[in-house]
């Protein structure tokens, strides 16, 4: 009888093994790829995700690779099916997207078009941003998942910037973003088109006087070495992007583990953004301390400097929708 029992026990046991194995998910390899090197907000936030994602989801093995791609162009690589030939699965990188596949809504990357990071995310979750993210999926071959804040963007500058008239004859830094120049150009500036690394020696050498861009940019790019003032004119909400490729994402992951990758970039996506939000104080504070005076413009005279050509770009290229709508949100 005990013979019996004990075989029982032993057979039970070897099929609640093999059942178990069965069942245990294949593994998955995920690479999480960005143009920011480590230690920017993205790139940490591509952390956290791996972090988030190994509590849910101990089968699907993340790497991240920062410092890779160029935010001003998505390499192709990305969006390949094959995944011999892809470069990443998972992407964060800034608005550049929209602008190569989804021109018509980049007005959610546009001056004084979003008026904070809460405004962003009401947008970002209407219509209007489901249907962004319908655009960038069927034209770029990407899923989008909840943005990441990257705080709002200032100018700085040697000159004063304290109305709409110092801005004439400036020779202002701006990334190669149409839309961008489309609104500041008619205040009088002269863009110069400089690559993000070469901001500092563009601004030291006096090629450019002026430029703009988020607090962890000023202050990774030590700009309060070359320029001696801080413009907080909160001229555009900044956000990173974090993108899947379709393939991977719709045809080599499991329904399940689908919702889990989303909800640990959620969950990522939630503590970059309040980490930026607790940093700002600080980088502010920082920059100062670096040697910046900071400046308090008449920001709503350059606001409404500003509107006509955020009107006529309404009217000529972002034409899904109109202002009024967007600040309705």
């Amino acid at each position: 009888m005990k013979i019996a029992l004990k075989s029982l026990t032993l057979s039970l046991a070897a099929t609640l093994a093999a059942g178990l194995a069965q069942a245990a998910p294949a593994p998955v390899s995920l690479r999480v790829v960005t143009p920011f090197a480590n230690g920017h907000l993205l790139a940490d936030t591509a952390q956290q995700f791996k972090r988030e994602l190994a509590l849910s989801a101990p089968h699907i093995q993340v790497s991240v690779q920062a410092g890779v791609l160029n935010e001003q162009s998505i390499n192709p690589a990305f969006q390949k099916c094959a995944p011999g030939e892809r470069v990443g699965e998972l992407l964060l990188t800034g608005g550049q997207p929209i602008q190569d596949y989804a021109p018509e809504w980049f007005f959610f990357n546009g001056p004084y078009v979003i008026r904070d990071f809460d405004h962003l995310q009401r947008v970002w979750n209407s219509r209007i941003g489901d249907s962004l993210r319908y655009q960038l999926e069927t034209k770029g071959g990407m899923v989008s998942f909840a943005p990441v804040y990257r705080g709002f963007r200032q100018f700085t500058s040697n000159q004063p910037i304290k109305s709409p008239a110092d801005f004439q004859g400036v020779k202002l830094r701006l990334p190669p973003v149409p839309d961008w120049i489309s609104v500041w150009q008619p205040l009088g500036v002269a863009p110069v088109q400089v690559p993000l690394p070469g901001i500092y020696d563009a601004l030291k050498t006096g090629s450019a006087q002026a430029s703009e861009g988020d607090l962890t940019q000023i202050k990774s790019l030590k700009l309060n070495e070359v320029q001696k003032q801080l413009v907080i004119t909160n001229h555009l909400v900044g956000f990173g992007m974090p993108l899947a490729n379709a393939c991977f994402f719709r045809n080599e992951l499991s329904t399940a583990d689908q919702e889990k990758v989303r909800n640990a970039m959620h969950k990522a996506a939630l503590w970059g953004s309040r980490k930026i939000q607790q940093d700002e104080a600080r980088l502010l504070a920082e920059l100062q301390t670096g040697g910046m005076q900071i400046v308090t413009p008449d920001a709503a005279a350059i606001r409404k400097a500003a509107e006509p050509a955020i009107r006529q770009l309404f009217a000529t290229r972002w034409t899904v929708t109109d202002w009024q709508k967007v600040l309705a949100q």
